[in-house]
């Protein structure tokens, strides 16, 4: 405090009195910082047949406007299962807002990664991305 008072006396911009009311007034904005946002851990597992392995149906929603909500999600491959990588996607059962899909841009032999993003339309449709992946196994 001692730094600020000094420096707004030589600078003559401000009394030592103003000084006290704006520290006070800003530090404690400054303090208690806004609480964390919620975050839930998907517990999610892929259904196999003796051909495809895909993820459950999910729903991704935005209604703000203001941005949107994107979920990555890597599965692992089931124990004696090995991906045929090279057949995989993304299925979009449902969607709708400015931006919206359902992907499956990489996989390997023991994983594949599904996204699902929905924007909502500025001032318009809420965003939603509805959808599951697939990818095929190896014989």
């Amino acid at each position: 405090m001692a730094w600020r008072m000094c420096l707004a006396d030589k600078l003559g911009l401000i009394g030592k009195r103003w000084l006290a009311v704006a520290t006070f007034v800003i530090w404690p904005a400054a303090a208690w910082p806004q609480s964390a946002v919620p975050v839930t851990v998907l517990d999610l597992r892929l259904t196999c047949d003796s051909n495809q392995c895909r993820t459950a149906l999910l729903e991704v929603h935005e209604r703000s406007g203001v941005d949107a909500n994107h979920i990555v999600y890597l599965f692992a491959a089931p124990s004696n299962v090995t991906f045929d990588d090279a057949h995989m996607t993304g299925v979009e059962v449902e969607g709708s807002g400015e931006l919206h899909y359902v992907h499956a841009p990489k996989a390997g032999p023991g994983w594949l990664q599904c996204e699902w993003l929905a924007k909502a339309r500025a001032g318009g449709d809420a965003g939603l991305a509805r959808g599951y992946c697939w990818i095929a196994i190896k014989k």
